[in-house]
């Protein structure tokens, strides 16, 4: 179980950054969601320390794109930093309704989107293949393996 996201991401790479905002420019849920930004993130990670961004919902926000780190001419690897904060608050059941509801859904059905009559026969009617019945025992198994399961409580 992780203790610190300086586990996962060295610290020390945060000081290479000098403020230029290209990250936040560029971020497509920063454009969306004006209360947050990849920079506000970094900065409050050193001035703040992890617990300000763990437990802040709005980290949630990032959609993982990598245009932060594609832009970052001092290529700090924010993404790594974004996903040690996401793995620490998902193991401190830190997680967002929605995001629990897609894991729940994941672990029941091996789906991450509700599979009914209509998707069905819309599948049909483009002339794709029946979906494969998946193994939900192995997706246990991953989710037991990475400590998900208990962060989250699985309904």
């Amino acid at each position: 179980m992780l203790k610190s996201i300086w586990e996962l991401f060295n610290k020390e790479d945060l000081f290479e950054c000098y403020q230029c905002a290209r990250c936040t420019g560029s971020c497509p849920a920063a454009m969306v969601m004006k209360c947050y930004g990849p920079r506000e993130t970094l900065l409050r990670c050193l001035n703040l320390g992890q617990e300000a961004v763990i437990n802040d919902e709005r980290v949630w926000y990032c959609t993982t794109c990598h245009v932060c780190e594609d832009r970052c001419p001092q290529e700090i690897n924010i993404s790594e930093l974004l996903t040690a904060i996401f793995n620490l608050a998902a193991q401190r059941g830190n997680l967002p309704e929605k995001i629990k509801f897609g894991v729940d859904l994941i672990a029941k059905t091996g789906r991450s989107l509700i599979v009914n009559e209509k998707v069905l026969k819309d599948r049909q009617k483009l002339s794709l293949p029946p979906l494969d019945p998946l193994n939900i025992d192995e997706i246990e198994g991953i989710l037991k393996k990475t400590g998900l399961n208990d962060a989250i409580e699985l309904s």
